[in-house]
């Protein structure tokens, strides 16, 4: 079917299928595990390294690997490649090996009792409870300085992945529980790759088996439970892995390049948790860190009466005062973020949409505002400790893979100067500001069928898109200092 209104449906950017090499490569029933192997040997050593290591972090391998080499690439995978870790995550597919007693092949026995997950947590809820559980864990604790912690929650997401998958069907885990799940996939939302059904009248009209959803004899359906060929517009949950690719019958999945972001603005039904999750991301990317810097110090002293003191810096003060203002932080962005969809709604003047449907749209568009944001933080951190890899990998080397031997002095590289870092960092920010702007102003077009209406609702939006950019600017500045 390639009417108007087939044609209209479709995304702007080239189908990777049509490339006969790259067809036939995701079209190998082994796709997946093949890509999953490199990155497990990484994480085996890493998880080594970290767990019997040397406890230095900047002579850990393992440390420096993760918080600096992987966290990185998994910043910018987001821009281009979306959920495309999930891809090759080995600590998701450990669960769905465990389930399906197979690396790949399809086979008439599984292991598990294969539950429906419960209906009350299928939403962003508890992934993003976790998710900022895993942000304190690096606040309090310092979680990136730790090779133990650092081991500790590579072996912690392994064992809830493969315990939840003998419990419940396809990935639950990785869907509904893995701490990263809601980070990864609002963050997809930006990619400019898309995994969407070619012809919406072939999946309705000449598809009557599903195969890209169900599974076959041959093939399995989507561990995510999405459905390609049905309504699935964003890539919030497609985690890559090619199945419905392989299972198709029709022939109707395509792999396109598309404008970077068009998610944020061209999803037909942004759900609420999702939303909150966006300005819980929004919250703890630039909220918090002015919350940290201008309140900690104060809170940890007044708490020191109150409480044991325990050990520094992890001593009991200091860990409730980061508790606290992490909820503070939270609850600023939120209620910004619901604050600024309420006054968009009042000076646009129209009793539809409510506020609570705004909200529902708009935070998705602050995304990008957080995602560069990280990457500057990142940035800063990257430029500092570069030389520290090139020390922990020589470390490695010493003793692989155990990596216990010192190899001497810590190197201390600054590649660039801090003024021109905050240079670097501003242009992140302002990146991530531009494009926040721009999908706001999409989201308001298709909101408000006037176009003074809808510029008259992301005024308000726009004008909290500048508080939020001044906030972080003024934090990377300040921790420059």
């Amino acid at each position: 079917m390639s009417g108007p209104a087939s044609r209209g449906l479709r995304a702007p950017g080239g189908d990777l299928l049509r490339w006969a090499p790259i067809r036939r490569l995701v079209g190998l029933r082994a796709f997946q595990f093949l890509v999953i192997v490199p990155t497990a040997a990484v994480v085996g050593v890493v998880l080594l390294s970290t767990a019997v290591g040397i406890e230095h972090p900047s002579f850990n391998f393992g440390t420096v690997f993760t918080w600096v080499v992987w966290w990185g690439a998994l910043l910018l995978s987001f821009l281009v490649l979306g959920r495309a870790w999930c891809l090759v995550c080995p600590l998701g597919a450990l669960g769905e090996w465990v389930q399906r007693l197979s690396f790949w092949r399809r086979v008439p026995y599984t292991a598990g009792y294969h539950f429906r997950w419960p209906k009350p947590l299928r939403n962003m809820g508890l992934a993003s409870a976790l998710f900022i559980v895993f942000v304190w864990l690096d606040n309090g604790y310092g979680m990136s300085n730790s090779p133990r912690m650092t081991a500790g929650l590579i072996v912690v997401i392994a064992l809830g992945a493969a315990w939840i998958n003998l419990f419940f069907e396809r990935r639950a885990f990785c869907r509904y529980v893995c701490p990263l799940t809601a980070f990864i996939g609002l963050c997809s939302l930006f990619s400019a790759l898309e995994l969407r059904r070619r012809e919406a009248g072939t999946c309705r009209s000449q598809c009557a088996t599903k195969d890209c959803f169900r599974g076959n004899d041959r093939q399995y359906g989507c561990p995510m439970g999405e459905f390609p060929g049905g309504a699935m517009d964003t890539n919030l949950h497609c985690i890559l892995c090619t199945e419905c690719i392989k299972g198709c019958p029709h022939d109707n999945i395509a792999l396109r390049v598309r404008p970077p972001g068009r998610d944020l603005w061209a999803m037909r039904r942004p759900q609420a948790d999702g939303a909150v999750a966006a300005a819980v991301i929004v919250g703890l990317t630039t909220v918090l860190p002015l919350v940290l810097l201008l309140l900690l110090p104060s809170l940890r002293r007044a708490l020191a009466g109150l409480l044991p003191a325990g050990a520094p810096p992890n001593d009991f003060p200091r860990l409730a005062a980061v508790g606290l203002l992490f909820a503070l932080g939270i609850g600023v962005g939120l209620g910004l973020v619901w604050g600024f969809s309420a006054l968009a709604r009042l000076s646009a003047r129209q009793a539809v949409p409510t506020a609570g449907a705004l909200f529902a749209s708009f935070a998705y568009a602050l995304i990008p505002m957080a995602l560069f944001k990280m990457m500057a933080d990142l940035l800063d951190h990257a430029l500092r400790t570069w030389g520290a890899l090139v020390d922990a990998t020589r470390a490695l080397a010493l003793d692989f893979p155990l990596n216990r031997v010192v190899p001497g002095r810590v190197t201390v590289m600054h590649l660039l100067g801090p003024g021109s870092v905050y240079a670097l960092q501003s242009a992140l920010v302002l990146c991530g500001l531009v494009w926040s702007l721009y999908a706001l102003w999409r989201i308001s077009e298709r909101l408000f069928g006037d176009r003074r209406a809808a510029l008259a609702a992301w005024v308000p939006m726009a004008g909290l898109c500048l508080v939020l950019t001044l906030m972080s600017l003024w934090t990377l500045g300040i921790g420059l200092l």
